[in-house]
């Protein structure tokens, strides 16, 4: 067993002396204690699934360059005992995998809901109903749409190859979106959403400007519309106010 003075343990060197002093050590061990010390250093103990041996003794500060290689062979365990018997995990792989697929069958129907609804650029001002599971598929995507870039300085999305789905995103200050599922409502404001297949990256611009221009007219005509009927009823209101002078006819 190699021991160290008391005086040398309180040095408590560090780094390159440590190294030296080990190297002394071994310079001055013979073959057994060169095992053991390097053993104690380096944790590195011999494999113990290998097994045979040199005919000719080697020295321990032989190089492994000039030595010849050490003939081995697989060493066998001491005991005979039989080798327990592997577990089937059959059944729980089989449960794990129709979890799994019932999971993605969830989500391709989410997935189809949304790309239904939104199949058209949302309204400035409108209301959607939608299944816990699409409302769902579809923040995922609204998150990651948001999250790669600024959407008041042009339109962002984000899609998902699997569900062949991609959901774009546009700033709208005017626009008022509710999505409304059975755990209550989502309100978003200043946004339009269109949902796509996955392979379209871009939108038809004059698509959507035709939508928004014919959305303006219509806000426009009812705007119109409401001015007329209220100009008509404070006519009718002036008018049966008014007393009758027309003088009686004799």
């Amino acid at each position: 067993m190699i021991r160290e003075s008391e005086s040398r343990r309180a040095e408590t060197p560090h780094g390159r002396a440590a190294v030296l002093r080990l190297a002394s050590w071994f310079e001055q061990a013979d073959t057994a204690t060169a095992h053991r010390l390097y053993t104690a250093a380096f944790a590195l103990y011999p494999a113990r699934h290998l097994g045979g041996s040199t005919e000719d003794a080697v020295a321990a500060a032989a190089s492994w360059w000039d030595t010849p290689a050490a003939d081995t062979s697989t060493a066998r365990p001491g005991g005979h005992g039989s080798l327990a018997a592997v577990e089937d995990h059959s059944a729980q792989q089989a449960r794990l995998r129709d979890t799994a697929e019932a999971a993605a069958h969830w989500r391709r129907s989410a997935a189809e809901e949304v790309r239904s609804l939104l199949a058209a650029p949302t309204p400035r001002t409108g209301r959607l109903a939608m299944a816990e599971a699409a409302l769902g598929v579809l923040m995922e995507l609204l998150t990651r749409a948001l999250g790669s870039g600024d959407a008041t300085a042009g339109p962002v999305s984000a899609g998902d190859l699997e569900l062949d789905i991609r959901l774009h995103v546009r700033h709208d200050p005017g626009a008022v979106l509710v999505i409304g599922e059975d755990g209550g409502d989502l309100t978003l404001n200043g946004l339009r959403l269109r949902a796509t297949s996955y392979a379209q990256v871009d939108l038809d611009r004059s698509e959507t400007e035709d939508r928004d221009g014919a959305e303006e007219t219509e806000d426009r005509d009812g705007s119109e519309d409401r001015d007329d009927r209220d100009g008509a009823e404070e006519t009718d209101t002036e008018t049966d106010g008014t007393p009758d002078t027309t003088a009686p006819q004799a």
